[in-house]
């Protein structure tokens, strides 16, 4: 039996023209061997599976063919390339980082790194997760990564570019790799599944590519296991079994109910779900992920966003067509919420179908917006009664089938819900309730004049609670001018403290008339010199002893009580 080869070795690119979704480096690159002007030391950053240590590979290849092309393509017929790619070849060097980390390790490759290539321009050192090294190991490979022998070059390799020392990172050209997008992912599948001779249905192949989250070599294990699992023939049911993934036929027959607010059918589909092994993460995930490409086929600006087969399109602009934007706008949120409080939920189940029955009924609080003003709905319509009539403007709507017709909401069915109707007698209160509380603001407020300023000082003061705040406000002096004042101090603490915790600005504008009344706080020499000649009295612990007992003579039993002498020092 022949050994099997995984897709993702099988049918690596072997140059430049076959890289899939990084052009940007691979031109770059091209355009840097075509004018002679190589780096000694590359550092590829990117997510798993992108093609960084493919990249690696070409260029190592490159570099050392005897019979590049125009393009600058490997040839991969001359010795230097095939010898690479039979993994014998003495001048390219792949190292994992993972498992040689030591500082051992990268003082072996440093000492080999000094001796010519056997054949070929250039010694090559791939080495692959290279933010494994540890920190001796990185601080021992510097200086051969700044200044290498001219025939030496180095291409690291890394997924997680912040764990790299900045040393390492100024010392190499960086190339920053993309995630690959899901069409470039379906392209590649395309192609290997018409090498391998496979039939497989466009749906599955999309399937597969957004379940890889952008990483191709994942998209390539998940399709050798689908094929070992299928066949020649691969569907997208299949697809969707083995990759345990909701159908998206689910979404669709969701979204069909709550324009019907067909409680029943979105009950029954609820536990399917939960009875297939799903659970409520993965629904809300995929019912979100349903209403964003609604929301994008909606419009034709748009659609290149949307990564899908033909047909899935047309399934998902039919549905569009009986939605409105505010209808998915506001579905998107009320499930990002319960998608956020479903951690604090004790019974997820219970979370989930309240959701659900809330999105059906949601369509009721909705009307147009264009409609009769709420004063002549209430004219024309009797009171108490707050059902609906039906009429032409509202089409009935069968629950038996899953064809919806678009739903005109009238401005009568938004009496159903009194709440959802705009109070706008209690608007008008509040905008006078604040006029009223602006006025009498504004009455409030003093002139600005040598008495007021003191007397606003004094409630500085008072309202003041720290202490040590206060004793600085106490001993400020306060000089006025017209539309100013100054703020003496004696030292430059007491400054800033007023400065930094008075919040002077705000109380200044709420108690004074003038608008724009300036003020400084500066330091008076006077006051500073009485500051600097206080001396501060050191007291020795005889001294405080008797201080203290001078304000409590009872502390003179209690030492004698327990025996204690005090320190004469």
């Amino acid at each position: 039996m022949d050994s099997f080869i995984v897709s993702a070795r099988k049918y690596r690119p072997l140059k430049w023209a076959d890289v899939i979704g990084q052009e940007h480096v691979a031109q770059t690159l091209k355009n840097a061997l075509a004018k002679g002007q190589i780096a000694h030391a590359f550092l590829f950053c990117g997510p798993r599976g992108v093609g960084k240590t493919t990249c690696a590979r070409i260029l190592a290849k490159v570099l050392n063919c005897t019979n590049p092309s125009s393009d600058w393509e490997p040839c991969n017929e001359c010795d230097s390339c095939k010898a690479f790619m039979e993994n014998a070849s003495f001048n390219i060097f792949e190292l994992d980082a993972a498992s040689n980390n030591s500082v051992e390790d990268i003082r072996e490759l440093v000492d080999q790194v000094r001796y010519q290539p056997q054949t070929g321009k250039y010694k090559i050192y791939i080495v692959d997760e290279v933010h494994m090294l540890s920190t001796a190991a990185f601080n021992a490979f510097l200086k051969t990564l700044e200044e290498p022998p001219p025939f030496a070059k180095f291409i690291l390799a890394t997924t997680e570019k912040h764990k790299i020392i900045p040393t390492i990172l100024s010392r190499c050209q960086i190339y920053d790799f993309r995630r690959i997008r899901e069409k470039d992912i379906v392209f590649q599948l395309e192609k290997i599944s018409k090498q391998e001779n496979l039939t497989v249905e466009d749906e599955a192949l999309h399937l597969i590519a957004q379940k890889a989250d952008g990483a191709l070599r994942d998209a390539l294990s998940m399709f050798d296991r689908i094929k070992s699992f299928t066949g020649t023939s691969i569907s997208y049911k299949e697809v969707a079994e083995n990759l345990n993934v909701l159908d998206q036929d689910y979404f669709f027959r969701f979204i069909d109910a709550f324009l019907a607010e067909d409680v029943r059918t979105v009950m029954n589909q609820l536990d399917q779900v939960f009875n297939f092994g799903f659970d409520s993460e993965i629904l809300l995930e995929g019912l979100a992920g349903h209403l964003r490409n609604l929301l994008i086929v909606k419009d034709p600006a748009m659609l290149t966003l949307f990564e899908g087969s033909e047909n899935l399109k047309k399934k998902y602009s039919q549905q569009a067509e009986a939605c409105t934007t505010s209808h998915i706008v506001t579905w998107l949120d009320m499930i990002n919420e319960a998608d956020v409080n479903l951690v604090r939920a004790r019974n997820k189940r219970l979370h989930t179908e309240i959701l659900l029955i809330k999105l059906c009924h949601f369509s009721r609080k909705q009307w147009n917006p264009v409609s009769t003003p709420v004063e002549e709905i209430q004219k024309k319509t009797p009171a108490g009664n707050l059902n609906p009539t039906p009429d032409k403007a509202n089409p009935e709507i069968k629950s038996e089938t899953t064809t919806v017709k678009k739903v005109i909401i009238t401005p009568t069915q938004i009496l159903k819900d009194p709440l959802a109707i705009p109070r706008l007698g209690k608007i008008d209160q509040i905008k006078e309730k604040i006029t009223q509380e602006e006025k009498a603001r504004k009455e409030s407020l003093i002139e600005f004049n040598e008495n007021n300023v003191k007397a606003f000082w004094s409630k500085c003061m008072e309202e003041e609670k720290s202490n040590s705040l206060k004793a600085f406000l106490n001993n400020a002096q306060i000089i006025t001018d017209e539309n100013s004042f100054k703020i003496l101090v004696g030292n430059v603490i007491a400054r800033e403290a007023i400065r930094a915790e008075l919040k002077l600005d705000e109380r200044i504008r709420q108690t004074f008339q003038e608008k724009n009344i300036k003020y400084s706080i500066e330091i008076d020499p006077a006051m500073a010199a009485i500051d600097e000649k206080k001396v501060v009295k050191m007291y020795t612990a005889k001294e405080k002893w008797d201080l203290m007992i001078s304000a409590n003579p009872k502390l003179a039993e209690f030492r004698d009580k327990l025996q204690l002498k005090v320190d004469e020092d």
